[in-house]
């Protein structure tokens, strides 16, 4: 697993390469903790990760600073079909927001 990170401003991105699973969810979560204070908002850009297991749920799930917002880009079908799993498993859990098109106003 290799991480880019890119920040601007108040803002980054990180770019995973390599499937997301248990054994890379340390990994994972260490990236997004040694971010500065200052970023406010966290894009995970899911371009160069082929396959998701239901650990990136609880990467989605890491407490974080609650005034950083965490956002999902370049989902890919298997990405998005974990995620529309997960919405009917854990209504109450809010996965709805990483869905693109679903936090939208109509």
């Amino acid at each position: 697993m290799n991480i880019t990170t890119e920040i601007h401003g108040n803002a980054a991105t990180l770019t995973p390469r390599g499937d997301i699973d248990y054994q890379h969810l340390d990994l994972l979560r260490a990236t997004l903790h040694q971010l500065p204070p200052t970023v406010t908002d966290v894009a995970w850009d899911l371009r160069d990760t082929p396959f998701v297991v239901v650990a990136a749920l609880h990467l989605l799930g890491t407490p974080s600073d609650p005034q950083r917002a965490t956002s999902l880009t370049n989902l890919q079908p298997q990405h998005r079909r974990l995620l529309d799993i997960a919405c009917e498993l854990f209504p109450d859990a809010d996965f709805d927001r990483y869905r693109p098109g679903e936090h939208q106003a109509a």
